[in-house]
């Protein structure tokens, strides 16, 4: 078994309820194909906080060598 990510990155969020609505909808469509929330991280431009980095993660099976 092995472990797959997915780094999903969206920028201009200039609300944090913005942020919290484009994350929300990232999780709901994704978590359908088995995707987990991983990790986040703010995407930061001259100390300003303008969007965010998404980590998802999945469990895949590996094809066993013949």
């Amino acid at each position: 078994m092995g472990t797959e990510y997915k780094v999903l990155c969206n920028a201009f969020c200039l609300t944090s309820k913005s942020k919290a609505r484009k994350i929300e909808a990232h999780l709901n469509t994704l978590s359908a194909e088995g995707w987990e929330f991983a990790a986040i991280d703010p995407l930061t431009v001259l100390g300003t906080d303008v969007g965010f980095y998404l980590i998802l993660k999945r469990t895949t099976k590996q094809a066993e060598p013949r």
